[in-house]
C-alpha cells in the first residue's frame, strides 16, 4: 500500500510536515509589504496632504497592524504566505490558536502600537494642519517623537535576532515562532 506524505489519515501527521524555507518566508513578506504598501500608502499621502483627517490615520494604523494577526489567526496565513504555499500552525501542529498567534505577532504589534501613539497626537495637533508637503509633515513627526529613531533601531536589532534564530534550528523557527510555540510550513491541502 503506496501512501502518499499528503494522506490525510496520517497516523503521525508531523512526520508529514515540511518547514518553510527562509527564501519562502521573505518572499511572503515582501509580498505583505507589498499589499500593505499599495493600500495604506496612497491613503496616508492624501490624508497627510489634502485630506488632513486624523481619524482616517487611526483607521488605516489599525487596519495595518490588525492585518498579520488577524488573517494567521483566522486563515493560518496572510496573503503573503498563501501566495506563496505557508502557513502558520501551532505548536501540535495544529492551527494556530489565539493565544499562540497573540504571541507570535507580538514582537510586531508592540514597537507598532508606540509608534502609533508617539504619532497619532500629531495628526490631531494644529501643526498637522499647517504642515504643506510630506517634508514638513516627516520634520514634525520627528521634532515630536525624537524616540522614533531609537524605536527602528530596536525593531532592526529584533529582525536581525529573527533571521539569526531561523538559521540556527533545524526547523527553520523564527524567534518569534520559539516564543509563541509555533511554526511556519509549507501548506499542504488539509
Amino acid at each position: 500500500m503506496d501512501e502518499s506524505p499528503s494522506d490525510k489519515n496520517s497516523l503521525f501527521p508531523e512526520a508529514d510536515i515540511r518547514f518553510a524555507s527562509f527564501g519562502s518566508r521573505l518572499g511572503a513578506s515582501l509580498l505583505d509589504g507589498l499589499i500593505n504598501l499599495a493600500i495604506i500608502l496612497p491613503v496616508t499621502y492624501y490624508n497627510i496632504l489634502i485630506w488632513k483627517i486624523p481619524y482616517l490615520f487611526v483607521i488605516t494604523s489599525l487596519a495595518q497592524i490588525a492585518y498579520k494577526p488577524f488573517l494567521e489567526y483566522r486563515y493560518g496565513a496572510t496573503l503573503g504566505k498563501m501566495a506563496v504555499g505557508i502557513e502558520v500552525l501551532g505548536h501540535q501542529f495544529q492551527r494556530v490558536s489565539f493565544n499562540e498567534e497573540m504571541k507570535r505577532v507580538s514582537f510586531y504589534i508592540v514597537p507598532s502600537f508606540i509608534q502609533f501613539i508617539l504619532t497619532v497626537r500629531i495628526y490631531f495637533s494644529p501643526a498637522f494642519v499647517s504642515a504643506k508637503n510630506y517634508t514638513e509633515f516627516n520634520q514634525l513627526l520627528v521634532d515630536a517623537n525624537p524616540s522614533t529613531l531609537l524605536l527602528s533601531g530596536l525593531v532592526v536589532m529584533i529582525v536581525i535576532a529573527d533571521c539569526i534564530t531561523f538559521f540556527l534550528n533545524n526547523q527553520g523557527r523564527s524567534l518569534h515562532d520559539l516564543y509563541a510555540d509555533t511554526y511556519v510550513v509549507e501548506k499542504m491541502g488539509r
